[in-house]
């Protein structure tokens, strides 16, 4: 069963963009309504998913909100459990878009507004974040959002905070409404890997924050993945990948041939490796087997995909 985040926006008058949707393993739509709440939160702009054990959290991107939301249950039914955190419980979370949890007790937060990856320490009963102390690699007398593992380049986006120097730092581009900033996170080989869609690549740091290695220049990291060793992103109208290596060094992401996306964003692999990439210019999902050839997979969507998570 695939999970999708769509794009979003005015829940008022159509919800189900808003929330999860589930399709099985032809493509068909089982459920547009996923999380099941009370609405006492408003769901909007859902991207990030990720699914532990009984609970799945939930990145909400609107800027009444700015949370990561944390539901408990199975199937196609996940009743609201609690807010995991929010701008409110950690100031830096502002339209947050992608979430990642390592070995050690600790998620990851990408914030588009702040252009920061924040790090949190998880509860023991997994229901809640608080900001764990700054990474250890920032200068200690700067001026950082609380819990900040990754910084921006640009210091004034928000709060006034110390600007740290590409490439350890984020990059950043604006002009008008055209905002381009962080975007996906991953932890995997013991480091944290970051899309940093302004400069173009993905940049890799350590359990203390230090900047490691980054890839080459590819045309706007969003999404990424990691599936047996090896790292796969979205960007443009292509999937790309690379071995991850196993000690820190510079890395070149290639096109997989044959698999051409207008708009890559989502993607997730089966057990079996079959391989779902979503489309944002068709708003459908792609299928294909574990060798990266097409597969029959009908999947039209009533939005913008963003996110998927096969379960």
């Amino acid at each position: 069963m695939l999970f999708v985040t769509l794009h979003g926006g005015k829940p008022q008058t159509d919800p189900h963009r808003n929330n999860v949707h589930a399709h099985d393993k032809d493509g068909n739509r089982i459920t547009s309504s996923v999380l099941r709440d009370s609405g006492e939160i408003l769901l909007d702009e859902l991207r990030g998913i990720h699914l532990v054990g009984k609970y799945l959290y939930v990145v909400n991107g609107n800027r009444k909100e700015n949370s990561v939301l944390c539901y408990e249950g199975a199937g196609t039914q996940y009743k609201l459990l609690s807010t995991f955190v929010s701008s409110r419980s950690c100031k830096g979370i502002e339209h947050p878009f992608d979430i990642t949890f390592d070995d050690a007790g600790y998620c990851y937060v990408s914030s588009q507004d702040t252009n920061i990856v924040t790090r949190l320490m998880i509860s023991a009963d997994g229901t809640s974040a608080t900001p764990a102390p700054q990474a250890p690699a920032l200068l200690a007398s700067g001026t950082f959002y609380p819990g900040t593992f990754v910084a921006s380049s640009v210091g004034n986006l928000g709060s006034t905070t110390t600007p740290v120097k590409s490439p350890a730092g984020l990059e950043y581009a604006g002009s008008g409404k055209n905002k381009h900033s962080v975007r996906g996170v991953v932890w995997a080989n013991n480091a944290l890997h970051v899309a940093d869609e302004p400069a173009g690549r993905i940049k890799v740091y350590d359990k203390n924050g230090k900047f490691l290695c980054q890839s080459n220049a590819v045309e706007s990291p969003a999404h990424m993945v990691v599936w047996k060793g090896s790292l796969y992103v979205s960007a443009g109208n292509a999937v790309l990948t690379a071995k991850l290596p196993s000690s820190a060094g510079d890395f070149t992401l290639a096109p997989i041939e044959g698999v051409k996306v207008e708009k890559a964003c989502g993607m997730a692999f089966t057990k079996s490796g079959h391989f779902y990439i979503a489309s944002r210019g068709e708003n459908i999902i792609l299928k294909f087997d574990s060798d990266f050839k097409p597969m029959k997979f009908e999947c039209k969507l009533a939005d913008n995909p963003e996110f998927l998570l096969h379960v």
